[in-house]
C-alpha cells in the first residue's frame, strides 16, 4: 500500500483494500462514480475484469469464479440491484458463496433524477432483506478498515457483503 489510504481517494484505497484481501475477479457494469475504480482495476493484471450488460449477469460470473478458486467482487449503481435480486436470493446466498458487492448508491443525497428515487432509498431494506451484511463508507478515514473488515467477514461466513460507496464519499453522479 502506498502511503496512508484514508489520504487517498476513495477508489485508490478500495482498489489496494480489494488487493490484499486477493479478490482478483471484478464483475461491473459500467458507472459513471464507479468508473475511477473500475479504470484502477482494469490498468492492473492481477485482476480480472469482466464488464457485463446486467447486474445478475455478475452473480453467476462471480459465484463460477468462486467455484474455481477465485475470490470476487461484484460492482454496480443501486438502481441494478433490483435486477440481481433473484439471482442474489436463488444463488449466492443458498450456496453460501461470498463476494462483496460494492454499489453507487442513486436516488440518495444530491439525485437529480427523480426516477433514480424508489430503488436508491429501498436499497439498505432490500439487502436487509436478503440478510446481506451492509457498509455505508462515508469518511476517508474509516474506509480501509471498513472495506478490510467487509472482506474478512464475507470470505469467513461465505456470505457477500454490500459495501455502499455513500455520495459524501463519492461525491455521487453529476446530472
Amino acid at each position: 500500500m502506498r502511503g496512508d489510504p484514508a489520504l487517498g481517494p476513495w477508489w485508490e484505497v478500495a482498489y489496494e483494500r480489494l488487493k490484499a484481501h486477493d479478490v482478483r475477479l471484478i464483475a461491473h457494469v459500467p458507472d459513471a462514480v464507479l468508473s475511477p475504480l473500475i479504470r484502477r482495476l482494469e490498468e492492473d493484471p492481477f485482476f480480472v475484469v469482466v464488464p457485463l450488460t446486467r447486474e445478475e449477469e455478475g452473480v453467476g460470473v462471480v459465484a463460477g469464479g468462486y467455484l474455481g478458486g477465485l475470490r470476487g467482487a461484484l460492482l454496480m449503481q443501486s438502481s441494478g440491484l433490483g435486477n440481481s435480486v433473484n439471482a442474489l436470493g436463488g444463488l449466492s446466498l443458498p450456496y453460501q458463496i461470498p463476494f462483496l458487492l460494492v454499489i453507487s448508491p442513486r436516488g440518495r443525497l444530491a439525485e437529480f433524477n427523480p426516477s433514480q428515487v424508489p430503488m436508491g432509498r429501498a436499497v439498505p431494506k432490500v439487502l436487509d432483506a436478503l440478510g446481506i451484511e451492509t457498509v455505508t463508507l462515508e469518511r476517508r478515514d474509516e474506509l480501509a478498515e471498513q472495506i478490510d473488515q467487509a472482506a474478512r467477514t464475507c470470505f469467513s461466513t461465505s456470505f457477500p457483503v454490500a459495501l455502499i460507496v455513500s455520495t459524501l464519499l463519492s461525491g455521487g453522479k453529476r446530472g
